[in-house]
C-alpha cells in the first residue's frame, strides 16, 4: 500500500520536470550543452527553488515576488525548448510533452498568483 503524496502539485510537476529535463539536456551535442543544456538546466532549477520559496513562505511580497519570477522562468524554458526543438535536439513529442508541463505550471502559477491578489 502506498502511501498518499503530500507534496503540493505544482512542487511535484516541477521536480518530475527537472528529472525529465536533466535526462534530455544531456542528450544535446557536446558544441552546444554548454549554451543551450546549461541555460535550460539553469533555468528549471531556478523554477524549482521559486516554487520551494513561494510553497515555504506567508503570503505577502516574498510569495508574490517568488512567484512573479518562478512566471517568468517558466516563459523563458517555453521559448528555449523551441529552439532546442528547432535545432532537432528533442523529438515532436518531446517539445509536446515539456510544453504541456511548462503550461500546466503556469496556470498553478497563475492561480496562486490571482489568488494572492485577492487577499
Amino acid at each position: 500500500m502506498s502511501l498518499p503524496n503530500k507534496e503540493p502539485p505544482l512542487y511535484t510537476l516541477l521536480m518530475e520536470l527537472t528529472g525529465w529535463t536533466l535526462d534530455r539536456t544531456a542528450d544535446i551535442p557536446k558544441n552546444a550543452r554548454f549554451t543551450f543544456g546549461q541555460r535550460v538546466d539553469n533555468l528549471t532549477l531556478d523554477a524549482l527553488e521559486y516554487a520551494v520559496v513561494a510553497l515555504r513562505s506567508p503570503a505577502g511580497k516574498l510569495r508574490q515576488e517568488a512567484l512573479q519570477r518562478l512566471d517568468l522562468c517558466l516563459e523563458k524554458l517555453r521559448v528555449l525548448w523551441r529552439l532546442v526543438h528547432q535545432r532537432t535536439w528533442i523529438s515532436q513529442n518531446q517539445l509536446l510533452h515539456v510544453q504541456s508541463r511548462l503550461e500546466e505550471a503556469g496556470r498553478m502559477v497563475g492561480g496562486w498568483m490571482r489568488k494572492g491578489v485577492e487577499k
